[in-house]
């Protein structure tokens, strides 16, 4: 059978021969003429020639019309899949994971911000968008009332009427006393009648309209009395449903102060009745058809059509009916917004001021996991309290902003808790690990001495104790750990590794000790081997001191007392440091379990050179005395520092005396230097006359003169220039005009305490006079 046909790889009719026919599926297998490949195709593929082509077309068409249908059906199955919400314009659940997983959490942000904001604006125009469009819609209803209305009309009557001619509606009239009398003028004033009719059925009709899209009959609205309402249900529930769709949308926002909608709410009242009134003003200004039709005559330009004024019944009765509506409504939309206040100190939390106040406040980890146990409460609380949108009356509000932002601040002071407790115990746990750590370094301290290993020995007894208290301490901060496991909370790895660390450091402390003690072993051998070396090298440095210093003691050079001294004192301390030495390597021989070292040839040698280190130390010291009160200003010279010197040295040489009577050399040595310490005794006398503090330039310059120095003297020059001048040869002189000094300044001072008697006594008798003014009386 021939049949016209469309195949899969063609997009045209053409010509097939059928094969067979499924009639379950009302398939039809047709092939090419002179083809041995066959085609499955449907029924709507399919015309037969003999068929009537009308009812083919109409089975085309239905089946057209049948797929349309079905693909709106999925389309509004979507839309109720993905848009609808609870309530909500959002995203849907699939439509959010499928963005996520395609695109990532910031452009799915964007992409649910612009899809909200879309969708709010098909269903809700706010009331700036309402009233731009409303005016628009207005702007074009006036230009049509005002021009093409009338001139649609008076361009109609002009066509019926210029066919008139001559006669009662001869439309060019020219005298006004004919026009008056004419049965056109009552044709143009029945069709002005017709036109202020048709004008205010519109303005009644579209007020009516207006204040019934508004006034969206909410009778909990209406019923509200007083102005002291207050939201006391819950924020979910309202108990003004409207029985019509709402009108406008508000956003809910959180201010510093207070909550607020993004369009206050207060505006409304005067808005909507601002544009109902301008529809109305505007409308008193449509002329009438007269001067455009009779061109003839001259009318006045103010001609206007009758419309509906302001103070209309109907008008009246409609704008109380819509500001009643939307006063009322705005008690129980300002209340709802009042009930948020609570959430302000919330919202404006800062997280790192809270976290900071938290770790102030020094909490335990107990208290700490109360304050994450309310944060999540808190956040459950406003997932079941707090909607994502609701209706009051004329108002869409849109709340979902607010709460998702109240929500993520619950959601981040959790976090930032959590995480907190998660550096504390981390902290905490790296103090367990450093103990553990100190205690492996101190046992695996590497042994410098026998003493170190004792040393290393007695607090490794100490160790299983340190780690029973570790252990316990770990313990309690398992509980820690447990915490953040009960909140479902994973630990960064890091801290993860760093916890399991922890628990397994007592084994291997306990396993490090039993490694150390066998390495001490070893060691104490090594030690014990170097013990016997040090011990004759201790005795080999005993030796050759005790023969240096038995040498040098011979020597008693007395011009060579600073290098003398100098030797004296690196000898005695190297014999100190060798008696220091002794000490510790007996502690060793008794830790050997060794015989000890005798030390009393040390004790003895340093015995019999404390004498001989005494007097080349005494002897240098007190030259470098001598060198400063010689060398040094004799004004900074102390006398009574000098005094001591002299007597401390010549104390300590006196004493040396009988310690070397058996030593000619040194006793020699010794009565040298007490000679020259009172070899410097009568300098004293010349030094003390010469730092009187009455000394004066005239004074040191009658002292140079008589002794014959060429110079300049004061006290600000060293004693040496004094000694180069022989003013010790010439004591008296200098004796003579210090006396004369003195007496100068006593007489001096005698005459100061004179002229101050006299002062005093001139100071008392001008008081005493300015008294006697004072007190006179003029009569």
């Amino acid at each position: 059978m021939e049949v016209i046909a469309i195949t899969t790889p063609y997009a045209r009719w053409r010509s097939y021969t059928v094969i067979n026919h499924d009639p379950c599926t009302n398939q039809w297998e047709v092939s090419e003429r002179d083809s041995t490949t066959s085609y499955l195709i449907s029924r709507l593929q399919l015309y037969f020639p003999f068929e009537d082509p009308k009812k083919f077309a109409e089975r085309i068409g239905t089946a057209v019309k049948a797929r349309d249908t079905a693909e709106n059906a999925i389309r509004f199955r979507f839309l109720c899949k993905h848009i609808t919400s609870n309530g909500c314009f959002a995203p849907g659940r699939a439509l959010e994971q499928s963005i996520l997983r395609r695109a990532g959490d910031e452009i799915y942000g964007v992409f649910k911000n612009l899809y909200e904001d879309y969708h709010i604006g098909l269903a809700l125009i706010p009331l700036e968008e309402y009233e731009k469009l409303n005016l628009t819609q207005t702007s074009k209803t006036m230009k049509y009332l005002q021009n093409t209305w009338i001139e649609r009309t008076t361009m109609h009557l002009h066509r019926l009427l210029s066919r008139i001619g001559n006669g009662h509606f001869n439309i060019g009239v020219g005298r006004w006393e004919i026009y008056n009398v004419m049965k056109l003028k009552r044709l143009i004033e029945q069709v002005l009648y017709r036109m202020q009719d048709a004008l205010r059925d519109l303005l009644l009709d579209s007020t009516a309209a207006y204040v019934h899209y508004l006034v969206n009959d909410c009778s909990a609205v209406l019923a509200i009395e007083g102005e002291d309402y207050s939201w006391d249900g819950n924020l979910i529930d309202s108990p003004f449903e409207p029985q019509r769709p709402a009108v406008f949308y508000l956003l809910l926002e959180m201010g510093p102060d207070m909550p607020y909608y993004s369009t206050d709410p207060d505006t409304f009242p005067d808005t909507l009745r601002h544009i109902l009134d301008d529809i109305l003003r505007a409308c008193h200004f449509i002329h009438t058809i007269e001067p455009s039709l009779m061109q003839s005559l001259i009318f006045a330009e103010n001609l206007y059509l009758s419309s509906v004024g302001l103070l209309d019944c109907a008008i009246v009765k409609q704008r109380a009916a819509l500001l009643e509506y939307y006063h009322k409504a705005l008690l129980p939309l300002q209340a709802y917004a009042a009930r948020y206040a609570a959430y302000r100190e919330l919202f404006f939390t800062n997280v790192k001021e809270f976290v900071e106040q938290i770790k102030n406040a020094d909490k335990s980890s107990s208290e700490i996991k109360e304050d994450i146990a309310f944060q999540i409460r808190m956040r459950e609380n406003l997932e079941h309290t707090v909607p994502q949108c609701i209706v009051i009356g004329p108002f869409w509000i849109n709340v979902q902003p607010l709460r998702e932002a109240l929500i993520r601040k619950r959601q981040e002071l959790t976090a930032a808790l959590l995480k907190m407790l998660t550096e504390k115990l981390r902290i905490k746990t790296a103090d367990v690990i450093t103990c553990y750590n100190a205690i492996n370094e101190r046992m695996c301290e590497k042994p410098v001495s026998i003493e170190h290993i004792y040393d290393i020995r007695a607090y490794m007894e100490d160790v299983p104790e340190l780690v029973v208290r570790l252990e316990d301490r770990m313990r309690g901060i398992l509980y820690e750990y447990e915490i953040l496991e009960g909140f479902l909370h994973n630990l960064p790895d890091a801290d993860f590794q760093q916890k399991w660390n922890a628990l397994a450091h007592p084994r291997s402390v306990l396993k490090q000790m039993v490694s150390v003690k066998e390495f001490h072993e070893s060691e104490v051998d090594r030690f014990r081997k170097q013990q016997f070396a040090d011990e004759a090298a201790f005795t080999a440095s005993i030796e050759d001191i005790n023969a240096y210093i038995s040498k040098f003691t011979t020597l008693y050079d007395v011009s060579k007392v600073s290098e003398m001294s100098v030797e004296v004192r690196r000898l005695w301390k190297t014999v100190q440091e060798l008696i220091d030495q002794g000490h510790i390597m007996n502690r060793r021989q008794e830790l050997f379990e060794m015989a000890p070292i005798s030390l009393n040839n040390l004790y003895e040698l340093r015995s019999n050179f404390s004498a001989y280190r005494e007097l080349w130390t005494v002897a240098a010291d007190y030259l470098k005395l001598e060198e400063t009160w010689i060398g040094n200003p004799l004004a900074s010279v102390d006398l009574d520092g000098v005094r001591r010197g002299l007597q401390q040295t010549h104390d300590n040489l006196k004493d040396l005396l009988p310690l070397f009577r058996d030593q000619p050399q040194l006793l020699a040595v010794v009565e040298h230097f007490i000679q020259v310490v009172e070899a410097f005794r009568p300098n004293l006398d010349i030094m003390e006359l010469l730092k009187c503090p009455y000394l004066e330039a005239i004074h040191w310059g009658q002292l140079a003169k008589e002794i014959g120095v060429k110079g300049k003297l004061s006290v600000d020059v060293g004693f040496d220039v004094f000694l180069e001048h022989g003013f010790r040869d010439h004591l008296e002189t200098v004796r003579r005009v210090v006396v004369k000094a003195e007496q100068l300044r006593l007489e001096q001072e005698a005459r100061w305490a004179e002229e101050e008697r006299i002062r005093q006594i001139e100071a008392a008798y001008r008081r005493a006079r300015a008294e006697r003014r004072q007190n006179r009386t003029e009569i």
